[in-house]
């Protein structure tokens, strides 16, 4: 199995630690691994990687592992990830792999799923947890896939990345009906149901798991089971002890066995503490306070209590959140969710008969809460008449209104615009099998390294359209009738190649990022034999037929040159000779004005210079300003105010005088 393993490091320090070379040395005997760290990174650092990965890169960005998963799908491409079997996404969290990941692969394999895990959680929602998650090919090549992670943005917190796109990840595995499981069986593991299965090493270890959570040795109270088995365990798996943090720093759960055994295991860290400080050099480390001596002490007692009631608690108190979130959204009829409610009170008052004395103040708390939630449905329905009248009222709600109105609006003019299309094309006779024949011939296929290709913003919501600016190059070619042929680079949906079809004329489109290709986005899927993807800044050919290198009379583009670097500048003008005649006109909008960052402080707009600095650059490759009265400021597609979308009245920035070059260039 061809297999592509897309890595997700994350270094407060900007590191590159062993343990991580030695996770992607075993990962990269099964995979191609590409890593990619949320941080910065020194280039020292990464080649560190070097002989382990197929590339590496270091960028800080705040959308966590599915953040560092998107980037390397979209520098890497989706032809490029449609070509394996398997996906594999891991991050850094976890220590290993202690075993072999070969039998792993064998056994996960022959069970014939579309996507498997090492561990899963219930929680809220069963979920398969996603520091390591292997998708085969059904899924990676299904839509839900390509949407999933072209959806991926900056979340207001790390609770809501997981609940967003880790809960919701398998959600949509199942909503789609593909087949899914876990390496370790939860259902037989003596584990509480809404606990973290992370947090019980030993067992995992024991039961065969490949990893082990690293925050079990770098958080207090994050395991459930005892740190020195952990720590003997790994040494028996042979797994290097030096990259564990050291046990010292940590407070773990109390163990069985009252205080004798709490001192000695006290007594036992403090050893392991004190040899590990004299491993690296550092003073002795005290031993553990007197206060955690008592915890362990009190812990064979607090326990059957956390489980029978703090859990069950808590348990509860998430499902009365998610009650208040659906009377927020929707007001429906709960009161079957009350009953339950009220039955799992019952239930737990019942449960706490026969513990200690002190836990009576609690009991009578939770009685408290079953008596109170007779009451719950009228609550519930006075609730919900207040908020329809508030919302009645309400900012939102008229906010919402005109957003509704405005959608209308824009929709009645899509609609405008489609039916003139269909008329025109079936009055004008369009034989679209005519305009066949083109092919693009480039060793970049995408424009893998732009802003706008790995942060895709502009490529998945403009579809600009301007049939004035076709009837302007018409009048300008002394309107002799003949057919032209048009080049628009930047083409987005395709809108401007489709203006020129419908005049009749010769109509192609190239776009540097695909994924409005593979989204099949507007004109996509009309004029599949005239748009192209390449990266406009490299060498690329359009030829058709017996012509190797296609010669057209207009080629455009449209605010893309400010996004592009100098250099890249430099070599668009190249393919712009290569790709006309003398006579042939290059028209643009070049902007002036901050374009925005990317959410890792990318500019969007790379390239902001006077209109000299172009004239310059044109000139050296054959092209002078057209000094012509020929085309108008409204002839142009972009830059004087019209929509990025073609439905929409004006685009959202009205540009102000000097934010935008509107320029014809004609070639010499």
């Amino acid at each position: 199995m061809k297999r592509l393993c897309l890595f997700a490091g994350y270094s407060p320090e900007n590191r590159v630690d062993d343990y991580v070379v030695h996770y992607l040395k075993e990962l990269s005997k099964f995979a191609d691994v590409y890593y990619q760290a949320a941080n910065h990174a020194n280039e020292e650092e990464l080649q560190k990687l070097d002989a382990v990965t197929q590339g590496r890169w270091a960028q800080a960005h705040e959308k966590y592992d599915f953040g560092s998963w998107q980037k390397l799908i979209f520098r890497l491409g989706w032809q490029e990830i449609e070509k394996y079997d398997a996906v594999i996404l891991v991050n850094d969290s976890n220590y290993g792999p202690v075993r072999d990941l070969a039998e792993i692969f064998n056994r996960m394999d022959a069970a014939g799923l579309d996507a498997w895990g090492i561990t899963e959680n219930y929680g809220n929602a069963r979920h398969l947890q996603s520091y390591f998650l292997t998708l085969n090919r059904p899924v990676v090549e299904s839509p839900f896939f390509r949407n999933f992670f072209e959806s991926i943005a900056v979340e207001e917190s790390k609770q809501k990345i997981c609940e967003k796109y880790e809960i919701g990840f398998s959600k949509l595995l199942a909503e789609n009906g593909f087949s899914f499981a876990s390496l370790i069986d939860r259902s037989v593991l003596d584990i509480p149901f809404g606990a973290d299965i992370s947090t019980y090493q030993n067992t995992l270890l024991q039961k065969g798991s490949p990893f082990l959570k690293r925050k079990v040795f770098s958080s207090r109270n994050f395991a459930s089971e005892d740190l020195a088995q952990t720590r003997a365990l790994l040494e028996e798996l042979k797994y290097p002890l030096d990259w564990i943090a050291p046990p010292e720093a940590l407070q773990e759960p109390l163990g069985e066995g009252g205080l004798g055994a709490a001192q000695t295991q006290s007594d036992a860290h403090a050893k392991d503490a004190a040899d590990f400080q004299a491993q690296v050099g550092s003073p002795p480390a005290t031993p553990l306070s007197i206060r955690a001596v008592v915890k362990r002490m009190l812990w064979p007692l607090y326990r059957p209590f956390k489980l029978r009631v703090v859990d069950r608690l808590a348990g509860i108190e998430h499902r009365v959140g998610h009650l208040a979130e659906r009377i927020d959204t929707d007001g429906r009829d709960l009161r079957s969710d009350v009953g339950s409610l009220r039955r799992d009170f019952s239930e737990l008052r019942s449960s706490t008969d026969g513990l200690p004395s002190f836990f009576v103040d609690v009991r009578a708390q939770v009685s408290g809460l079953a008596q109170g939630s007779r009451d719950t449905a009228a609550q519930i329905a006075a609730l919900q008449a207040q908020m329809t009248a508030l919302s009645r009222n309400s900012t939102d709600a008229v906010a919402r209104l005109s957003d509704v109105q405005t959608s209308v609006a824009e929709l009645h003019g899509h609609l405008d615009w489609v039916q003139r299309d269909i008329l025109i094309a079936l009055m004008s006779n369009i034989d679209l099998d005519s305009l066949k024949g083109f092919k693009c011939v480039t060793d970049y296929p995408v424009a893998y390294d732009s802003p706008d290709h790995i942060h895709p913003v502009g490529t998945v919501l403009d579809h600009t359209r301007h049939p004035r600016f076709i009837r302007a190059c018409e009048d300008y070619f002394a309107g002799s009738g003949k057919q032209l042929s048009f080049l628009d680079l930047g083409c987005s949906a395709g809108g401007m190649v489709l203006d020129a079809v419908l005049r009749g004329h010769i109509g192609v489109g190239l776009e540097g990022s695909d994924i409005s290709r593979l989204q099949q986005r507007a004109e996509w899927r009309l004029l599949r034999d005239s748009l192209f993807t390449c990266d406009v800044t490299r060498p690329f050919a359009l030829g058709r037929g017996e012509i190797e290198t296609f010669k057209f009379d207009v080629i455009s583009a449209w605010e893309v040159l400010e996004h592009l670097t100098a250099e890249g500048v430099e070599g668009l003008f190249a393919n712009l000779a290569r790709h006309t005649r003398p006579g042939s006109i290059f028209a643009c909008s070049i902007s002036q004005v901050d374009g925005g960052f990317t959410e890792d402080g990318t500019p969007l707009h790379q390239t902001l210079e006077p209109l000299p600095w172009w004239q310059e650059r044109a000139a050296k490759h054959g092209f002078d300003v057209l000094e012509s009265q020929a085309f108008l400021p409204l002839d142009f597609a972009r830059g004087n105010g019209n929509s990025s979308v073609y439905y929409r009245p004006a685009h959202s920035y009205q540009e102000k005088e000097g934010d935008c070059f509107l320029v014809v260039f004609q070639r010499r």
